[in-house]
């Protein structure tokens, strides 16, 4: 019998039992009907009637279920020597065509899925740190977008892996001779190893930038960041590097054994260069100076305009760049003159002795002038001016003062400012200014 002949007699043979079953339920809503239309007498024998009936069509609409689900079930089973016959006389289809829709379409479920879920473990996530962080204020205390999170940096490297997972089991399908089991396993290695190193290259880089861009970070911190940032991912491109290999059979443990007997030679020619180098990374993390600092270590002094790895830059008092090996910091001491918070002011004025009378007033007015200048520093030490010095033909006042951190235009600009102030008060007071005894012998 041909196979559409049997389709006919079952879908024939169908009807008709659907038609003989639902010939009763006709009946019994008729009958509903009647009892509902003559039944005016007893309201609770047509209530009882009512449940009856309902109950009694129930029960024709489950033995029609249960009548349709058979009739399926048979045809089910007899398409299916059918359907497996055709896929035992064509082999390709059952071994190939099969399998690889089925790859595709598991690879384009995971595709579509994967970002809803992650979405989802993501708002989950951050409802709990909101409410486990708030308050403290941590700079990491804060609302997370989706791309910014962990979750959003494991997207991409969980599609890459799937996808690389799916092609290659896919080519295995086609040509399992070419793409052998072996070649598969180093394919999902290497795809575990940089999809591994990528999630965590993202998610490093998401929480760095929302750590620099907080507010209470301070300058310091935000240079160290930055070192940081820099230095992890070069260990994370190393790394990288080494599982890719090692995924593709190449044996690295022998490579760094061999390259580290070579090292040792290496360091005893290069020992300068990696002092260099040393000194660079001691000087990124503790950060004795940053760019734009004026500092002096030994005979070098001058701003630093560039902080390399093996020299630092510097231009010093005359504006000439001065390149300088990371390596004399080591074994220098560096005076950091831009991190000051004030800056000492000392200043001598000589003075004739006529009128000395007139010195200890002066005194105090300087004093109460550099009291109440504006840019002085008062935190820390008091203004004082007294007479420091008594010559056979002059007498010398030193005064001085702590000046607030200004640059080199605005603290010479300063000390001139006092310098003439104090000139007007020695004058208004009658006191003449005097002459040392170098002014003398040049004379």
């Amino acid at each position: 019998m041909a196979p559409h002949d049997i389709l006919h007699r079952l879908n024939s043979s169908f009807f008709q039992e659907s038609i003989h079953s639902s010939e009763p339920s006709k009946q019994e809503a008729s009958k509903i009907g009647d009892a509902s239309v003559g039944g005016g007498g007893d309201g609770t024998v047509g209530n009882s009637e009512w449940v009856d009936k309902l109950k009694d069509v129930w029960k024709s609409v489950v033995d029609a279920a249960n009548v349709t689900a058979q009739k399926a079930k048979e045809a089910s089973d007899e398409l299916t020597p059918y359907a497996q016959q055709v896929l035992d006389s064509h082999p390709y289809l059952n071994d190939v065509l099969v399998p690889v829709g089925g790859t595709i379409t598991a690879a384009l479920l995971a595709w579509l899925v994967m970002p809803s879920i992650l979405r989802k473990l993501h708002n989950y996530t951050n409802r709990g740190s909101a409410a486990l962080l708030s308050g403290t204020g941590s700079i990491f205390a804060i609302s997370v977008p989706y791309e910014k999170s962990a979750w959003g940096a494991l997207e991409n490297p969980l599609r890459l892996l799937t996808t690389v997972m799916a092609f290659s089991e896919i080519c295995h399908l086609i040509a399992p001779d070419a793409v052998t089991s072996q070649l598969i396993g180093q394919l999902w290695k290497g795809a575990f190893a940089f999809s591994f190193v990528w999630f965590v290259q993202r998610w490093k880089t998401n929480l760095f930038a929302r750590a620099m861009a907080s507010e209470q970070l301070q300058l310091l911190d935000r240079e160290r960041l930055l070192t940081l940032d820099k230095i992890s991912s070069v260990g994370l491109i190393a790394v990288g590097i080494m599982a890719l290999a090692e995924a593709s059979g190449v044996a690295v443990q022998s490579i760094i054994t061999v390259g580290g007997i070579g090292g040792v030679a290496t360091a005893f020619a290069s020992k300068d260069i990696l002092g260099n180098v040393l000194s660079g990374l001691s000087i990124q993390f503790s950060k004795p100076f940053s760019i734009r600092d004026t500092i002096k270590a030994g005979s070098i002094e001058g701003q630093v305009v560039e902080m390399g790895l093996t020299t630092t830059s510097l231009l010093n008092v005359e504006k000439f760049p001065v390149i300088v090996p990371n390596s004399i910091f080591s074994n220098q001491v560096i005076v950091n003159k831009s991190r000051a918070g004030w800056r000492a002011f000392i200043s001598k004025i000589p003075l004739q002795f006529s009128n000395m009378e007139k010195i200890p007033q002066v005194s105090a007015d300087i004093k109460s002038m550099l009291d109440s200048y504006p840019k002085v520093f008062l935190e820390r030490e008091a203004p004082y001016c007294y007479l420091s010095r008594i010559e056979n033909s002059y007498a010398e006042l030193t005064l001085g003062c702590n000046l607030q951190q200004l640059s080199k235009a605005e603290r010479y600009s300063t000390e001139q400012d006092i310098l003439l102030k104090c000139i007007q008060i020695i004058q208004q007071h009658g006191v003449l200014l005097g002459t040392t005894q170098q002014e003398l012998i040049s004379q």
